[in-house]
């Protein structure tokens, strides 16, 4: 967001020296606007950047959807002023015919103003001060398309997966905008599976997804009926291998999982305690040593299963899909 403030504050310089040099009568104007644009830039910068560092603490406010809503439309806003400032710089040094600079530089005032009022309102919620945000919806409603698009421009920037900025996808309706919320949450579960192949073979439980997502968008409200249903959505859109349940827990496959059958009675084996070890199978399967030895080191082959040696425990296969990694 500082990025964009420096933009826009450059361009208001150069349109300045254009100002100056070509339309004097207009010059006063321009410095008083310029000045106002340095106060709301300076108030700005005390409020601490919570789009791009979301694990402080400002990420268990209820507030934390709109502040970054506020954030990302500070951000449309001196892009505007950047633009709008630039081209009206251009136009003047060409001589352009026609050009009406004090309307040009009103609709420049008009941007500043309603960027005056983003980060007032920024400022309170980051203060914790009760808000009306009725005009971040407002504004949210025209650039709701470039704020998703800043959005993820800013977070594959970070190498971080996508998160969730409209006001009204941060709780889940009561009765409209249900099919925003539905498409919000469907958008979360296939963003976060596309990493799972790597980590646990391209499925996961239930109960660790919605862990996983409610770590990772604390400020989105849902259920694991929510996360279920949605689920079921994707798999009849093809968009996800399936829902199953084994041994009493929902599995969520994103990719086809390869499993013969004796992979699929070892993977039931370890569904309670998150991981086997090559007792567990044997007495569990009544196989052979050699056989099993072949189907966990078949899973591990897939990334479906982690081997880990110790001297206290020996070997333990572990699957990072039933409960996840920070639990290893």
């Amino acid at each position: 967001m500082k990025e964009n403030f420096i933009k826009a504050s450059n361009a208001l310089t150069r349109l300045n020296t254009s100002v100056s040099t070509n339309a004097r009568s207009a010059a006063d104007i321009t410095i008083k606007i310029y000045t106002r644009f340095e106060e709301i830039r300076y108030v700005s910068e005390t409020i601490p950047d919570f789009i791009l560092h979301p694990d402080q603490s400002m990420s268990n406010l209820k507030s934390s959807g709109e502040i970054r809503v506020a954030q990302l439309l500070a951000s449309i806003l001196c892009e505007r002023i950047a633009e709008q400032s630039i081209r009206l710089a251009e136009d003047l040094d060409f001589g352009e015919e026609g050009l009406d600079i004090r309307e040009e530089i009103r609709e420049i005032r008009e941007q500043i103003t309603r960027l005056n009022e983003v980060i007032q309102v920024q400022k309170k919620l980051a203060d914790g001060a009760p808000v009306s945000t009725e005009n971040i919806k407002n504004l949210q409603k025209k650039y709701d398309v470039r704020i998703k698009q800043l959005e993820q421009e800013l977070l594959r920037k970070e190498g971080r997966a996508l998160t969730v900025t409209a006001l009204d996808a941060t709780k889940k309706p009561k009765l409209f905008g249900k099919g925003k919320f539905e498409q919000t949450l469907d958008d979360l579960i296939l963003e976060y599976g596309k990493n799972l192949r790597a980590s646990s073979g391209g499925y996961i439980s239930l109960a660790n997804l919605y862990t996983a997502l409610k770590n990772q968008v604390p400020d989105v409200k849902f259920s694991t009926k929510d996360l279920e249903k949605s689920c079921k959505r994707l798999k009849k859109q093809a968009l996800i291998e399936g829902v199953s349940k084994r041994a009493g827990v929902k599995i969520i496959e994103f990719v086809p999982v390869a499993l013969g059958s004796d992979a699929r009675k070892v993977f039931d084996l370890a569904v309670n305690k998150g991981y086997v070890t090559l007792e567990d199978v044997i007495l569990g399967t009544k196989w052979d040593q050699q056989r099993v030895v072949r189907v966990l080191e078949s899973l591990v082959e897939q990334k479906i299963a982690r081997k880990v040696s110790s001297l206290d425990t020996g070997d333990q296969y572990y699957f990072p899909g039933l409960y996840g990694d920070n639990d290893w």
